[in-house]
């Protein structure tokens, strides 16, 4: 038996329903059966009727017909027409026709081409196409979902209905079971307008804490900026340091009730907005530009507040944080930029050591530029060749002259400038190029390594500094073999020099690759001792040749009795596991005869030479043999 789509719902409360949805989305639509019939329409959808062409339903009901569940007519003067098809017993029984909505901005005049009204007509018609709403891509796909979704729900009460009447077609007749229907398609109403408030609660508010999410907080940010611009405030962004090990050490549970608690505790602050940006970030929206001094007590109570011992179930959990800070309009006048900048200070405090906060300020931002500008020029370096090195000598205490050298890059950029390694190493580590820069110092010091030999220079070994990211590196001991290879290099003449942080960073890890190098035949120098963990202990199992020692120890050896004691120690403990001992950053007379009488081995700092290019070292090997 064949019904009509009328019969199915009612269509007053299913237009009261259509108008509160043209009233939050500024789509309008009109619900036609497919003999064309209007079932139902929102009031508003009247003033694009004469917008529409034959074309336009017609395209869009071919579209439905050939299988499409979403059809979408684009309009060559720019309108959008949007479509959504009505089953009821795996039957299209009826067309949701949405109201025209642009992608872009248009003016007046790409219509008056169009238009064949007198004058009267014409202004009105311009009048409807201004009410045209301007809908993005990402929006209106949102739209189209939630009438999809009210087009489901329409047909399976559609589907309910008509098997319940197939089976008695008397029930047609029926008074109290035709009212059973309407109360049917009332509750499907209040069905409808639940799932569009869960989806709204979805969209705006974060589940766990139940506090506005990113897309609330954005909102409410441009809209304080749109009604009021001259009116300053302030944003706040907290993140809990080192979150992640609280879900590693008490699990997921505990994390997501740390967060509720935390979550509640900011509201209870009551400075503002408070909402849950991200996994363990908090944002709070504060009213009034206030003073650098306000903004600063206000992140020290934040911190005293949330920092400290948090007790969930008998577990102690020890939390800091840091808080990133910015001000409108300051620091911006939109919401991107305005966040933008508060994650760079919080950044910036992450970086200084946690548990503080930052107010933003426009060097972090300028800085944060130089270092992108920084790493596209050294991304041109490594495929230019723009890197240098330079050797510096390691001089014997006994006989004062050059026994070894340490291999230090240098880069010298034609927009830059020379830039010395502590200006790039570390972001040549963040960005991987520390791997393709390395295997280049390494080859490059290899070569000249071999030439030195050749032309029977009379020094032990060229040392080289390799990064932890070498190190993990899979291919870095077949990079060594490859290069000792190809340049032909006897292994004894090469030292790899290892930071003692690196070096305990992994020391399982490191001791493989240790190992192996002292396999081959390659020295192995732990550098910087005294710098990091400067425990003795550890030393036995590491299998090296020669101890450096940090320049912060040389420094004090004449001024501070207890540094010049650790020193003469850490010099007698290496002799006793026959090490070598080099001493870094030596720059005096005073310091020389101090370490002689400690037996130190070999010297290397300004005092007998800064690091220098290849050619000057030849010259000082040609000074020496004179001597």
């Amino acid at each position: 038996m064949d019904y009509r789509v009328s019969d199915m719902l009612n269509i007053s409360e299913l237009k009261d329903f259509m108008e509160s949805i043209y009233n939050m989305t500024g789509v309008a639509c009109v619900i036609k059966d497919i003999q064309g019939e209007v079932i139902n329409m929102v009031s508003e959808y009247n003033m694009f009727d004469n917008l529409e062409s034959n074309d336009c339903h017609f395209n869009i009901l071919n579209q439905i017909n050939r299988g499409k569940k979403v059809a979408i007519h684009k309009c060559n003067n720019g309108l959008v027409y949007v479509g959504i098809p009505i089953f009821m017993i795996k039957k299209h029984v009826g067309t949701i026709f949405l109201s025209p909505v642009f992608f872009k901005e248009s003016h007046r005049e790409p219509f008056e081409r169009w238009l064949n009204f007198d004058d009267s007509h014409k202004q009105e018609y311009l009048v409807n196409i201004e009410k045209i709403p301007v809908i993005g891509w990402r929006k209106l796909k949102k739209i189209i979902k939630f009438f999809c979704s009210s087009s489901l729900i329409l047909g399976r009460i559609g589907d309910r209905i008509i098997k319940d009447l197939d089976k008695n077609e008397m029930l047609n007749q029926s008074y109290r079971k035709l009212s059973d229907v309407y109360k049917r398609l009332s509750i499907a109403q209040n069905e409808l307008r639940s799932q569009y408030d869960e989806i709204e609660k979805i969209a705006y508010y974060d589940q766990l804490t139940g506090l506005p999410n990113w897309n609330f907080f954005g909102i409410e940010v441009e809209d304080r900026i749109k009604k009021n611009p001259d009116e300053g405030f302030s944003i706040f962004q907290i993140d809990l340091d080192n979150f992640k090990n609280v879900n590693d050490i008490f699990g997921y549970e505990y994390g997501d009730k740390l967060l509720r608690e935390i979550g509640n505790t900011l509201n209870s602050l009551h400075m503002g907005v408070v909402s849950r940006s991200s996994g363990n970030e908090f944002l709070i929206l504060k009213d009034r530009c206030e003073s650098i001094e306000s903004l600063n007590d206000t992140a020290e109570y934040i911190l005293n507040t949330i920092s400290g011992l948090w007790n969930l179930d008998g577990n102690e959990i020890l939390i800091s944080v840091s808080i990133g800070i910015t001000v409108y309009p300051k620091h911006g006048d939109k919401f991107t930029t305005l966040i933008r900048n508060t994650d760079i200070a919080l950044n910036k405090t992450k970086l200084l050591g946690k548990n503080s906060y930052k107010l933003f300020e426009k060097s972090m931002y300028d800085e944060i530029l130089k270092k992108a500008e920084m790493e596209k020029e050294l991304r041109r370096a490594v495929q230019n060749n723009e890197f240098i090195l330079y050797y510096q000598p390691q001089v014997d205490l006994k006989t004062r002259k050059a026994v070894s050298f340490e291999a230090l890059i240098r880069w010298k950029n034609p927009k830059l400038g020379w830039v010395m390694p502590l200006d790039f190493i570390s972001l040549a580590e963040e960005t991987g190029l520390i791997v393709p820069i390395g295997e280049w110092v390494l080859k490059t010091a290899c070569m000249q390594n071999k030439v030195w030999k050749s032309k029977g220079y009379p020094y032990d070994f060229i040392s080289i500094n390799v990064s932890p990211i070498q190190l993990k590196d899979k291919n870095f001991l077949n990079i060594v073999k490859k290069i000792l290879r190809e340049t032909q290099l006897e292994s004894q003449h090469l030292e790899i020099e290892i930071t003692e942080s690196v070096m305990m960073e992994s020391l399982e890890g490191n001791l493989k690759v240790i190992n192996e190098l002292k396999s081959m035949g390659i020295r192995v120098a732990l550098d910087d001792f005294g710098s990091g963990y400067s425990s003795l202990n550890y030393l036995k199992s590491i299998p090296i040749n020669t101890l450096k020692i940090d320049k912060t120890f040389i420094d004090g050896i004449c001024k501070d009795s207890y540094k010049d004691i650790i020193t003469e120690e850490i010099i007698k403990l290496a002799h006793r596991m026959e090490l070598e001992v080099v001493a870094e950053g030596v720059e005096g007379e005073e310091q020389i005869q101090s370490l002689r009488g400690k037996n130190c081995n070999k010297i290397q700092g300004y005092y007998f030479g800064k690091p220098m290019p290849s050619e000057h070292i030849e010259t000082l090997f040609k000074k020496q043999s004179a001597i």
